[in-house]
């Protein structure tokens, strides 16, 4: 899910957050000094962080992953007022920027700065709350102009940022915001980002908001996560089976923090490296190894290093799903309620020729592919019709197959009798995940 904003090509008046802009060669001393009323703590229920004005209507920045997640918030401005009635205007995920809107007049905004004229080596001011200390202001320099993804350039400073910071402003030595506290790599001393001010810029043309608790954060990128039935795992060991879950859960350990730091190439290299490494070292378990070296093949004709990574993390977690049903771990849904998977003996594809359970097979997937990303937006009716849909195609269109089709049949008419939508469509794909499980199990016992 993402939400999309209608961004106008120009800014109109107050919008546009003209402030007038400090005089030249500001102080930090004196910089905090204009700047701290303007400042404000951010309190959610698990955490907390920082925002400033940039509007005198009440509209406030911050970083998405401050807010992500909360039903409420509490806005505390720099005179000790509280306001808990948080509109959200604007999210954008890529660039962990969020608007918000309190109910308040007459506040003093920052001036907002040019970020493409920032240079490596210029002087900068950094305010927020970090651990919830009020107003702690730290400086130091533009490190470098670092472009962490195709789609993502941060401004690298080496002014301190701690949990807490994010979302606060960072200053020029003009005392015009030319960035927005995000990332600190915690590897590292004084690798520090901000999100370029100018990325903000087109997010304050929006005027209409929803209430904080309505943001639906994105799912992310659709995932490809292959299903496996538990005859990958013949031929392995109990030792050997652990020796590749362990190869798995390191290079996750060690690559997705690196990925969620903007390192992604190298997060991709640590996630094909384990590959290769069970390829190598583990005996036997051949099933295992072929999904891993699988997914690297299917990474190596992907551009992006973002994709090549997820690939790799895809066919990571089909390897480990599989595991899990072999080890009795119960899945569950988003809400926490066991499934009901059903499972078939290869029995059920009786009278059925390759071609029809292809079809099945593929039509299944169709669905998947259509509704889940419409369920993980909320739209989980449409994500039912779109299961039910493909159950009554493939009853039409696919000859044959009578017992398949009686099991495809049966899941709709449990799922009928649920008392939600969202209940419905898990029953559907319950009754999906068993027929996906049917059939790899056929496939297999076919060769």
């Amino acid at each position: 899910m993402k939400i999309s904003w209608i961004v106008p090509a120009m800014f109109f008046g107050l919008l546009m957050v003209q402030s007038a802009a400090f005089a030249a060669g500001l102080t930090p001393a004196e910089i905090a000094e204009k700047a701290t009323p303007s400042v404000v703590l951010i309190k959610v229920p698990d955490g907390l962080g920082t925002g400033f004005v940039v509007a005198e209507d009440g509209r406030i920045v911050t970083n998405v992953h401050v807010i992500r997640g909360a039903t409420k918030a509490t806005i505390v401005t720099a005179d000790g007022q509280e306001f808990s009635d948080v509109e959200l205007l604007a999210a954008d995920e890529a660039h962990d920027l969020a608007v918000l809107r309190i109910g308040a007049h007459g506040l003093k905004a920052l001036a907002l700065g040019d970020s493409a004229a920032a240079k490596p080596g210029e002087h900068v001011v950094a305010i927020g709350h970090p651990l919830g200390l009020g107003n702690s202001v730290s400086d130091g320099l533009v490190s470098a102009i670092r472009e962490l993804s195709p789609k993502r350039t941060m401004l690298q400073i080496s002014a301190p940022i701690s949990p807490g910071s994010s979302g606060g402003p960072v200053f020029n030595d003009r005392g015009e915001v030319i960035g927005i506290s995000t990332l600190v790599i915690t590897s590292g001393q004084n690798l520090n980002f901000a999100v370029p001010i100018n990325v903000l810029k087109p997010l304050l043309s929006i005027d209409k908001g929803v209430p904080l608790a309505a943001y639906k954060p994105p799912t992310g990128r659709k995932r490809n996560i292959p299903e496996h039935s538990l005859t990958l795992l013949d031929g392995c060991s109990d030792t050997q089976i652990k020796a590749v879950i362990g190869n798995i859960e390191q290079a996750i350990k060690v690559g997705a923090p690196l990925y969620n730091d903007g390192n992604i190439e190298a997060c991709y290299r640590i996630y094909a490296a384990a590959a290769f490494d069970t390829e190598r070292k583990v005996a036997a378990c051949p099933g295992p190894k072929h999904a891993l070296t699988e997914g690297v093949g299917n990474a190596d004709k992907l551009e992006s290093w973002e994709d090549k990574a997820w690939a790799l993390r895809d066919a990571f977690d089909g390897v480990l799903a599989v595991v899990a049903k072999k080890n009795g771990e119960v899945p569950t849904t988003d809400t926490g309620e066991q499934r009901q998977i059903p499972h078939h003996a290869v029995a059920v594809f009786e009278a059925c020729d390759d071609g029809a359970i292809d079809s099945i097979g593929k039509g299944i997937a169709a669905a998947i592919n259509s509704g889940a990303p419409l369920y993980n937006s909320g739209n989980i009716e449409a994500c039912y019709r779109i299961y039910e849909g493909a159950i009554g195609d493939i009853d039409r269109k696919i000859s044959g197959c009578p017992a398949a089709k009686r099991a495809l049949q049966s899941g709709l008419q449990n799922a009928e009798g649920k008392a939600n939508w969202r209940q419905k469509a898990w029953a559907l794909r319950d009754t999906f995940d068993g027929m996906v499980d049917a059939i790899a199990q056929r496939r297999a016992s076919a060769r």
